[in-house]
């Protein structure tokens, strides 16, 4: 592993209205023991796996850089483990803060996520703010590049909507993102997520920067589906 000093982890959330449901509190222990799990089981991966960026990052980060535009990776809910694994030797100035909501299902991801270093920002579900309004303001204000999983909370394996929406009014490039492990475990039911495995090797794989001035649903959906082909052993 990188001799990289350990970056601190931090959860924020969107400063915007919003509603709290009265049972949200009866929650808490499942929220915090399934935190506790994800940790315990990604910790002895996150410490032995051996990580290839496919291309390497070189490029990427020299487009960033150049530009001085945000970096939104994109990519399917079901790498969202592996990526854990992926981005932890990545140099600071290329870390994407992960985007989370505050729903119950992303509660469970969010604080073992901190807890390896990772920044998160969680917008409101409940808020007359639309989700894509909230995440274009945090873009704007902090400058950062971002991580979205394209079909969180929607049909697996299509691209959502407010995705090209977020990088034409940020100025952003989009990179699409594919995680590769082995060995590994997938989980089909009842949600998508493939898991890595201690002294697994890693292949993160993505495609060109699409500028977000150009992008549509169909680009981005086309661009991901082309890195998971060529992911593919073979490809």
């Amino acid at each position: 592993m990188s001799d990289r000093p350990r970056r601190r982890g931090r959860i924020s959330f969107a400063s915007v209205p919003s509603d709290t449901t009265w049972y949200r509190p009866l929650y808490q222990p499942l929220v915090f023991l399934s935190n506790v799990a994800m940790a315990a089981w990604i910790y002895p991966c996150w410490r032995t796996v051996r990580i290839r960026w496919i291309p390497p990052l070189d490029e990427l980060a020299q487009c960033a850089e150049r530009t001085g535009r945000p970096l939104v990776f994109y990519s399917w809910h079901a790498y969202e483990p592996l990526t854990l694994c992926a981005f932890r030797d990545v140099p600071p100035e290329m870390m994407p803060t992960g985007i989370g909501h505050d729903g119950l299902l992303s509660r469970m991801l969010q604080q073992a996520s901190a807890w390896f270093g990772f920044r998160l920002w969680i917008y409101r579900r409940k808020s007359p703010i639309r989700p894509k309004h909230q995440i274009i303001e945090m873009v704007q204000t902090r400058g950062c590049n971002i991580g979205l999983f394209a079909d969180s909370g929607g049909p697996y394996g299509r691209v959502k909507p407010g995705l090209p929406e977020i990088a034409r009014a940020t100025n952003a490039w989009l990179v699409p993102l594919v995680v590769r492990a082995r060995p590994l475990i997938r989980l089909r039911r009842p949600w998508h997520y493939e898991f890595p495995l201690p002294f697994c090797r890693l292949w993160a794989h993505h495609g060109n920067p699409i500028d977000g001035h150009d992008a549509t649903v169909d680009v981005c959906q086309e661009a991901l589906e082309r890195v998971e082909r060529e992911a593919r052993p073979g490809g």
